[in-house]
C-alpha cells in the first residue's frame, strides 16, 4: 500500500471541524485516511489511491497495522499538478 506526506493547511477547503471529524471517524473505525492528492476528483485521475502519510505517522490503527504486516508500505511522491507536469518533448 502506498502513502504520502500530510501537508499543512486546509488544501481540501473543508468546513471548520471537518478534518477533526474525519480523523475521529477513521480512528474509531480502526481505518485510515486517503491522501487528498490521490482522490479522483482532486484533478489527478491517473494517481493511484494512497494512504495519508500524516495520518499513518500519527495513528496506528488496526487497518494500518494489518496492511503493514501483510504487504508493507511503499513511499511515493505526491502526484504533480497539471502546471508542474513535464510536457511531451521536455
Amino acid at each position: 500500500m502506498r502513502h504520502l506526506h500530510l501537508r499543512p493547511g486546509n488544501r481540501m477547503h473543508l468546513a471548520p471541524g471537518r478534518l477533526r471529524d474525519l480523523l475521529t471517524e477513521a480512528r474509531q473505525r480502526e481505518a485510515f485516511i486517503v491522501c487528498h492528492q490521490t482522490l479522483p476528483h482532486y484533478g489527478q485521475p491517473e494517481a493511484k489511491p494512497a494512504i495519508c502519510r500524516g495520518f499513518a505517522d500519527r495513528y496506528r490503527t488496526q487497518s494500518l497495522q494489518l496492511i503493514e504486516r501483510l504487504f508493507g508500505f511503499v513511499e511515493v511522491d505526491p502526484p504533480q499538478s497539471a502546471e508542474h507536469r513535464p510536457t511531451a518533448g521536455s
